[in-house]
């Protein structure tokens, strides 16, 4: 039996893979402690770990963002936004963090840290000496922001290229946004300064990256830009997938799924969900003359807060659990989340994109890169727009092969058996051999 700290950014999707694991390790007997905000303590604690909630300064709820930081409502979508969110929720949130840890650590001495993409608590650690930490391992639960001259700069959507001409216009832009994102970069090692640390060692993106011990990508190789360069910490695991759904209740309309139509299933997530007007509701009025079927789940918020008519051919609920409603659909519309795109892709399933906020102009890109999918381009489509593109995936049978590909790359993995038998592999062997 080992000792695991689970430790997470306190936002849906970054909390989320993280309990999955915390989950499955607790099956295996392990022992294992949560640490992220208190909004998440009842979701951490039925996993059957112990939760330990972050510290009163950096306790935040995500969904009051704009009552914590009013000017967030002002950032442009993109870069800014993503840039504010690294500020508010990582940089600033880092000291909290590391207090934290080793509040935890000083009576539960763990045998490895599990972090999120973001988690920053362990980056003071990482610059300090091995034997002074345990060992630190980091699921890439976004697309891989590592600098590459393959690729160009994370945040900008644009493909890769490693043409000459390609890696000219790629190291440029690299030296152009890491001079443009310098006061960011800046505020993380003035941080690191109080605390008597050295400065990161690469640009804030890669450092994330390149200190861990380990860095766990939940997708397939094959949804990722390839790197000439990438890092030695990397290591595809494919996607983390929800667990079967146990207890479920059909609605009403279930049968209409094998009537013969397309259906189509559009979503906004469960973050970006405050405003159907920018894909929930373009989706359903572009499609209402169709001959398919439109499922659209809000993730959460009551169906009442779409803010246009229902058409007949349309069907909302708040949820309907992937497992069972994905392997019936033929067009999947989303504004981006990667793990909802990447459990798509697990099934073979196209998809239409239209995503502008955090990183989700990335996953787009790569969706469309990978030949699986349309990207529009935008967070707020018209309705001819989604039209438009369901019309395409749905008749260029390239689409739904392109993604078939992508489900036999990502088939070939289990991500939480290898994530797990990676942080076994941490712990000392005669540990281990105490334990068996």
């Amino acid at each position: 039996m080992a000792r695991f700290i689970v430790a997470a950014t306190a936002l849906p999707g970054h909390v989320s893979p993280l309990l999955a694991i915390a989950h499955h390790l607790v099956g295996l007997g392990h022992e294992v402690v949560v640490h992220t905000a208190s909004l998440f303590r009842k979701k951490a604690e039925a996993t059957g770990a112990r939760f330990v909630p972050f510290r009163a300064e950096i306790d935040l709820d995500y969904r009051k963002v704009d009552e914590h930081f009013p000017e967030y409502r002002e950032a442009k979508p993109g870069p800014e936004k993503m840039m504010f969110g690294l500020k508010h929720f990582v940089c600033d949130a880092m000291l909290g963090q590391k207090a934290g840890l080793e509040e935890i650590l000083d009576g539960f001495p763990a045998d490895a840290i599990l972090g999120d993409t973001v988690f920053a608590g362990a980056i003071p650690m990482l610059l300090g000496p091995r034997h002074a930490r345990p060992a630190v391992v980091t699921l890439g639960i976004t697309a891989l922001a590592a600098t590459s001259v393959d690729t160009a700069f994370f945040g900008s959507g644009l493909p890769p290229s490693s043409t000459a001409e390609g890696r000219a216009r790629n190291i440029a832009m690299h030296r152009t946004m890491q001079s443009l994102c310098a006061g960011m970069q800046q505020g993380f090692d003035d941080t690191l300064a109080s605390i008597g640390c050295p400065p990161l060692p690469e640009f804030m993106f890669d450092s994330f990256i390149i200190l861990p011990d380990h860095y766990l990508q939940l997708t397939g190789e094959s949804f990722e830009y390839p790197r000439s360069d990438l890092p030695e910490t990397v290591r595809f695991v494919g996607p983390l997938l929800a667990p079967p759904t146990k207890a479920f209740a059909p609605p009403g309309w279930w049968g209409e799924l094998d009537g013969g139509r397309p259906v189509v299933l559009a979503t906004q997530g469960t973050l970006a969900n405050e405003d159907f007007s920018q894909l929930i509701g373009p989706t359903l009025t572009g499609l209402a003359g169709e001959d398919a079927l439109v499922i659209a789940t809000t993730g959460g918020p009551p169906v009442e807060a779409i803010p246009v008519p229902i058409p007949a051919n349309a069907r909302a609920e708040r949820f309907v659990p992937y497992d069972r409603l994905l392997p019936k659909v033929d067009v999947f519309v989303t504004n981006g989340g990667y793990g909802s795109v990447n459990y798509a892709l697990s099934l073979g399933v196209p998809i239409v994109v239209a995503g502008d906020t955090e990183e989700k102009p990335e996953i787009a890109a790569r969706v469309a890169w990978s030949g699986a999918g349309i990207n529009l381009g935008t967070g707020q489509p018209r309705p001819e727009q989604v039209r438009d593109a369901v019309r395409a995936v749905l008749s260029d049978p390239r689409y739904r092969r392109r993604a078939q590909a992508l489900q036999a790359d990502f088939a070939r993995h289990d991500a939480r058996r290898e994530i797990a038998a990676i942080l076994e592999d941490l712990v000392p062997r005669q540990q281990r051999r105490a334990s068996a």
